[in-house]
């Protein structure tokens, strides 16, 4: 393959998100002596209740702080569910403490990025706060493979936008032709890197089946697949 870098995404590419969440949301209630059991509350209630609250908050990042959007799933969570505490603020506080300090991989991520950067240059381009992203590629201790970690909240571009892309691609002096983009979002992945023509892998984690017009330059399920395309 003729490309000069490799440009991954981060959430349910490198990192699990849905590990690390579930860990911060269930740790904090841990922390804060919140039970679930008291209240007759399964766990699995819990964090679907949560995680719809969480994904309608997470919709307005321009309005609320991390630390309130997550304030604000939790307020509404409880609420819902009839469970009776007063450390909601110091749900939050927990919640993001341990988000940002847990790096659940995807499989063979280490491996993988070990013998691309061999032969690669490697970067991130990734929607979110910098104050979760960073901290949370220390965790995994992954942030070392990469030339460039771009985050949308720093630069005030979040994928889709091709802006994105174009600085990304301007910090690494790169043309389109020359990099690679994976990811596992078809919305924010795909269309982002399509519409500034860089290749595209989509890495279908869930085996899905995908729409007729979807058509990434190259497909994986394992991100182990990468090394027998690219070595």
């Amino acid at each position: 393959m003729s490309y000069e870098a490799i440009i991954f995404d981060l959430d349910n590419t490198l990192l699990n998100f849905e590990m690390c969440e579930r860990q911060a949301i269930l740790g904090a209630l841990e922390d804060c002596a919140v039970s679930l059991d008291l209240n007759e509350v399964s766990e699995t209630i819990f964090l679907q209740v949560f995680e719809t609250y969480n994904s309608q908050y997470w919709r307005q990042p321009e309005t609320f702080s991390p630390s309130e959007l997550i304030e604000m799933s939790y307020r509404s969570t409880l609420a819902q569910l009839d469970i009776q505490t007063d450390q909601i603020s110091n749900l939050s506080q927990s919640f993001w403490h341990i988000f940002n300090h847990f790096g659940a991989m995807e499989p063979d991520v280490n491996e993988v990025l070990t013998v691309l950067a061999l032969n690669y240059r490697l970067a991130v381009i990734t929607n979110g706060f910098v104050s979760a992203q960073l901290p949370r590629m220390q965790a995994a201790r992954i942030e070392h493979f990469f030339e460039e970690i771009v985050v949308s909240e720093a630069i005030g571009f979040a994928k889709p936008s091709p802006e994105i892309f174009h600085y990304t691609l301007s910090r690494l002096n790169l043309t389109p032709a020359e990099v690679l983009y994976v990811g596992d979002s078809l919305k924010h992945d795909y269309a982002g890197a399509t519409q500034v023509k860089i290749d595209f892998c989509y890495y279908n984690r869930k085996n899905q089946n995908l729409p007729q017009e979807v058509k990434p330059k190259f497909m994986i399920s394992d991100l182990l697949n990468l090394l027998e395309l690219f070595n």
